[in-house]
């Protein structure tokens, strides 16, 4: 793979261990050319941000990480997504991108594409798909450009035997994916070495998600 990369990784804004600074850095002892960090946005206090004042302090420090290591690496800014409505847009959409959790098939799915993605104008993927129910929206996702994750802390999701069955039908459309750890501390970061030879198997190297081509001027 002509890149080492990791789009999906916690911090200690969410549910992660390590803080962000942290978590850069190993990236880049490790190597890795392109790290996205995605903290928990929605759903409980406990693991997530949920004020408008923490997203704020959240993209503010990523932006100044983000540009203290521009010489080193790509920090791409994203959020794991919990919610569908009432969301701050005007902050999301100052993201690189954006992951959305359990709406690989309806009516969540239909839900998403009607109530928050219009409103959204950053990539958007789903977070950890359990790849078996793409087989009948998957040119809903294509037409929607949204991207699929292939998440090493659940192998099982892409490598499952019904699973390769609706990889068959997956690759025949312009999809992208994306890889990630999920990683929650230093310790896994930069850990998509499964997903990248997955890719390199099924000959996807040109479906890999490269947000460069959306980066923002």
């Amino acid at each position: 793979m002509h890149r080492k990369i990791d789009i999906h990784v916690h911090t200690t804004h969410s549910d992660g261990r390590s803080k962000p600074k942290a978590m850069v850095e190993k990236a880049i002892e490790l190597g890795l050319t392109d790290l996205g960090i995605a903290d928990h946005y929605g759903g409980l206090e406990s693991y997530s941000i949920i004020s408008t004042s923490h997203l704020e302090e959240y993209i503010a420090e990523m932006t100044r990480l983000k540009e203290l290591f521009q010489s080193r690496i790509r920090l791409w800014i994203g959020l794991e997504i919990a919610e569908l409505d009432g969301l701050p847009f005007d902050l999301l959409n100052g993201l690189d991108f954006a992951l959305i959790e359990d709406i690989e098939m309806d009516p969540r799915l239909g839900y998403f594409l009607s109530h928050t993605k219009p409103n959204l104008k950053v990539p958007v993927g789903i977070a950890h798909p359990q790849i078996i129910f793409l087989e009948n929206t998957a040119t809903i996702l294509e037409k929607e450009k949204i991207f699929i994750e292939l998440n090493t802390h659940y192998p099982d999701r892409y490598h499952s035997k019904w699973a390769s069955l609706v990889w068959k039908k997956l690759v025949l459309t312009s999809i992208k994916i994306s890889v990630a750890s999920d990683a929650h501390d230093v310790k896994r970061v930069g850990s998509t070495t499964d997903a990248i030879d997955f890719i390199e198997k099924n000959n996807l190297r040109d479906k890999l998600l490269n947000l460069r081509q959306h980066a923002k001027p």
